[in-house]
């Protein structure tokens, strides 16, 4: 009998053994890309009673085989949005197995209260439909540019950095304004971002308690002369197979210039970690930076949609308030004087 669950540390070695036999579709971008498979390490991590899950498993199994299996996270600091990163299905398992797994986790992440699952699709991806026919929709479309060849022979001493600083915690508004102005209404909506998802977090974690990346955020202050705070933002991670830069920057000419020496810094960064490969994500509004990283020998390697699904949201709505109905006492009813 064919059922759907919560996959157990015992599923593990049902996995293993069908690893050379699965069509393993990787999604979502930084992790699959800077991360590699980091299904055991989650699996162990989820048994932590003290940890609060943030990463989530589930299994189609028949007699026992695992024919198939979904891994979700929570989005950057959300809790109330998951991200599908991994789905997975033995070769000869029915192709109902497929929508079976997105509708699991669709599912689980409803009945824990979560308002949107988020994924990241290749445009030549043959199982685009399936998404699509279980009420996912296209927020934006996004190209990943490449440098597979990073060498770590570069300068040894650190290069001018210009209006380039260390993002700090008191620029959490600022980089939401930041965000806001940039960013189509469409992708606001569908990543419903904070001030939260904008904090620097410079807590040290245990390996066990970590996901594995190393964050390195900066930011410059606006450069066109119209005092709109913050001018841009970069961001470096760095993961055991390699980094990955997300860049926001304000598109007038004078805060674009800032953008190639932010981008030579950062890769200046990277380098020093070893040689790895390094990706940066470029959506189609912001299509000025793919010619920054063309220059600096990157090219474009895919082509992907970012698809959401919308769970019931709850909604805030007053409610009236009872209060306690104050009656005269019965005796002084009677004894009293009825007014005429």
């Amino acid at each position: 009998m064919v059922k759907m669950r919560h996959a157990t540390p015992l599923d593990l070695l049902s996995i293993a053994a069908t690893r050379r036999r699965q069509h393993v579709l990787r999604l979502n971008p930084p992790y699959t890309l800077v991360q590699p498979n980091v299904l055991l390490r989650d699996l162990v991590r989820s048994q932590i009673p003290f940890r609060s899950q943030s990463s989530f498993v589930y299994v189609c199994v028949d007699g026992g085989t695992v024919l198939g299996y979904v891994q979700a996270r929570c989005r950057w600091r959300k809790r109330d949005a998951w991200a599908i990163t991994t789905v997975a299905v033995i070769d000869k398992a029915p192709d109902a197995v497929w929508e079976a797994l997105i509708e699991a986790v669709c599912r689980a992440a409803g009945e824990a209260g979560v308002t949107r699952v988020c994924v990241k699709v290749p445009h030549d991806e043959p199982r685009m439909p399936l998404f699509h026919n279980l009420g996912f929709t296209r927020y934006a479309n996004e190209t990943i540019w490449g440098n597979l060849y990073l060498s770590s022979s570069g300068p040894a001493d650190e290069p001018p950095h210009g209006p380039l600083r260390r993002q700090r915690g008191q620029d959490a508004w600022d980089l939401m304004r930041l965000y806001a102005a940039v960013t189509p209404p469409v992708v606001q909506r569908a990543e419903d971002l904070s001030t939260h998802q904008w904090q620097v977090d410079r807590m040290f974690r245990p390996w066990f308690l970590s996901d594995g990346l190393l964050e390195n955020s900066y930011v410059w202050a606006d450069e066109s002369g119209q005092k709109q705070g913050l001018g841009g933002y970069i961001r470096l991670l760095t993961g055991p197979a390699g980094h990955w830069i997300y860049m926001l920057p304000r598109p007038d000419p004078a805060n674009r210039a800032v953008c190639s020496l932010a981008l030579d810094y950062v890769l200046w960064k990277a380098a020093r970690a070893g040689s790895k490969p390094v990706y940066c994500g470029v959506r189609e509004y912001q299509a000025e930076v793919g010619g920054l990283l063309e220059e600096r020998g990157f090219h474009p390697l895919s082509d992907q949609a970012l698809l959401i699904k919308y769970l019931v949201e709850p909604l805030r709505e007053r409610q009236p308030a009872l209060v306690r109905l104050l009656v005269p006492d019965r005796g002084e009813m009677l004894g009293g004087r009825v007014p005429r």
